[in-house]
This record gives structure tokens, sequence and C-alpha cells, in this order.
């Protein structure tokens, strides 16, 4: 690489959010090292990024749960952010398949970075809103969310759990994990950041995407503008964030040296929003969104988040709902034609 720029380890660089953080970091005059699962993820990372070519390399890390997976990855780099999650092919054991590889894939990266890369001053983390939110509540209409609060599920809970709750709770201790292992560890000379997201919506990043492999988030949308669903869908969290935002607040807080959680997002929505928006804004959608009840959303009725840390230490704005939910169905739009997908109506 020829970037003469500090050398950031972005590991799932390959991700929804990844591949926006790392164009974020790139766009900013940083070199990034992006690891993936295989050697197929490197080379469309490489592919997608190619304007620049120079400043990107690609590391193979098949398992983040094994110990020193990712030992060579650090080495030489200047920050870490660690956006990677284990990956499962199915839970059957909630314990096994998911919250102990949640954890340990946190514990690889810090401990890596304590061993072989001393020189990181800063690492930042993926974590989650869900790491925060007490699902017991439910909307809990007039509470307000901030990073001082933690979801209280425990091991036992998540462990035990059938209510599709342990995911939430891998989440939240996974990132305890980290915290305590920043506090309780010797050799730490780094300080650590977490972001946490609500439900992430946006554009995918150019190039990373097709109609026939979308993320959660997104397949949620796409299947708005398809016709696959006619009635407006139940809002599973009434909280978002723009995808690109998450990117940049992953840059922004790797630039601070606060040990700092950061909660982000743009504000409250409903689905019905959703397809109000795309309705009243896009001719072509209007025969295939779901109507529903038009104009009457459930925003308010749930509780709030309170993002001013983040709009004060690391000076972001968010972007606002209809350039979140326009701009992704602009590029679901494009996609159709790029891909010849008749839309089923």
């Amino acid at each position: 690489m020829s970037n003469s720029g500090p050398l950031i380890l972005i590991t799932g660089g390959t991700g929804f959010i990844g591949n926006h953080t790392v164009a974020q970091f790139l766009s900013h005059g940083y070199r990034v090292r992006a690891t993936a699962r295989n050697k197929d993820s490197c080379s469309r990372l490489l592919a997608i990024h190619d304007k620049h070519r120079e400043s990107i390399e690609t590391h193979v890390i098949t398992d983040i749960t094994l110990p020193g997976a990712f030992d060579q990855a650090v080495k030489g780099v200047d920050g870490i952010v660690h956006m990677a999650s284990p990956f499962t092919y199915s839970i059957t054991d909630n314990e096994k398949d998911l919250i102990i590889p949640a954890i340990n894939g946190t514990r690889r990266i810090l401990e890596s970075t304590v061993s072989f890369a001393p020189q990181v001053k800063r690492v930042v983390l993926t974590s989650s809103f869900a790491s925060i939110v007490d699902f017991s509540q439910g909307l809990w209409p007039g509470h307000v969310y901030d990073e001082t609060q933690w979801n209280p599920i425990t091991f036992q809970a998540a462990k035990d759990d059938k209510r599709g709750l342990a995911y939430a709770g891998s989440k939240k201790l996974a990132e305890q994990a980290a915290w305590e292992f920043t506090k309780t560890t010797a050799g730490v000379n780094f300080s650590l950041a977490t972001i946490n997201p609500p439900m992430v919506y946006g554009p995918p990043f150019p190039g990373s995407a097709n109609l026939r492999h979308l993320g959660q988030s997104a397949s949620e949308i796409y299947a708005l503008m398809n016709g696959s669903v006619t009635a407006v869908p139940p809002t599973t969290l009434p909280a978002f964030v723009d995808v690109r935002d998450v990117a940049k607040a992953h840059r922004l807080a790797f630039e601070t040296d606060q040990p700092q959680r950061f909660l982000v997002s743009g504000g409250s929505f409903d689905m019905q929003q959703v397809c109000d928006l795309l309705r009243e804004n896009i001719p072509k959608l209007k025969s295939r969104v779901p109507i529903g009840n038009p104009g009457h959303e459930s925003v308010g009725e749930h509780y709030l988040i309170d993002c001013s840390k983040a709009r004060n230490v690391l000076g972001i704005e968010f972007l606002p709902f209809s350039s979140t939910f326009l701009d992704m169905a602009d590029t679901f739009m494009q996609l159709e034609e790029l891909e010849k997908t008749p839309a089923s109506v």
C-alpha cells in the first residue's frame, strides 16, 4: 500500500455496515486492513473499493472465536474497529451457538491487541442498542434511553431464553466482556469506545448488494417495494439510524480518545411512515407498497433515545428519516433495473 495514512484494522468489513465503514476510513486518508471469512469475500471487498486499491489490504480469518485468531491481523496497525460477529448456521443451544461465540469473538480481538499490537491506542467496537434496551418494559412510553443503561438480561436468562431475546443478551454480554477486559487485563494500552445503533437502514454501499442476497433490514424494506408484502408489517424496533451515520460514528469515535459508549439514532419511526413516504414520493411504487392506514403512525407512543453524547462528543448530525429510506428505495430500484428483476405485483 502506497498511502502513508494510519493503518486501521476493520474486522467484518464485508457487511452492510462494514462496507460503509471501510469506505469512510479510506475516504478520510486512512489505510485499511479488512478481515473476511474467506478469500472470495476478500476479493469482492477489494473490487468494491477498487478506487482505493492502493490503500486497502485484506486478511482471512475463518473463525474469530478461536484463540489467536487475530494475532497476525493486528500486527502493525494503528487502530482497530471490530465489527465482525461469529457466523452461525443455526442456533440449537443459546449458550453454545450464540452467547459464548459472541463473548469469545470480542475477547479474541482484545487479547491479540494486548499481545501483538501494543502500539494501538484506540479500539472501537460495534455493539448495539440491544445492549441497552430493556425488552421486559415493552415500548415504555415516556422513557428515555441513554448510554448509562444496560439491558438487564443475565447470562442465565439469555441461555434459557425461548422468546428470541438471546441475541440481544449476547450483544450485551459481549460488550460487557469488552469493558471488563479493559479494566482487569494487564498490558491494555488502548481506550475503548462502543457504537450502539438501533435498527440500521439506508442504501447498501455501491456494488456491495444484489436483490437476491439482502441483509435483514434491507430485506424488510425491499419487501414493501416488490409486492411480496400486502399489509403494513409491525415495527420490530421503533428507532432507526442511517448506515452512513453508523459508519461515520465509527470513524469519529476512533478519532477521539474518550472511553465511551455512543448511542446513535436518527430518531423514531414505524413501518406505516415508511410506506407513506415511499407511496408519496416514488410514483412507480404507489401500486406496490402496502397502503395500511396512511398518516396514523405510532411515533411518540414509545420510548425515546437520547443521542446527545454522540452529537456533543463526536459532532455528528444524523441524516433524516426521509433521506435514509428514500435513498434506500432508490438504490433498490436501480438494482431492479440493473438485474432486470421484475417486481411481483
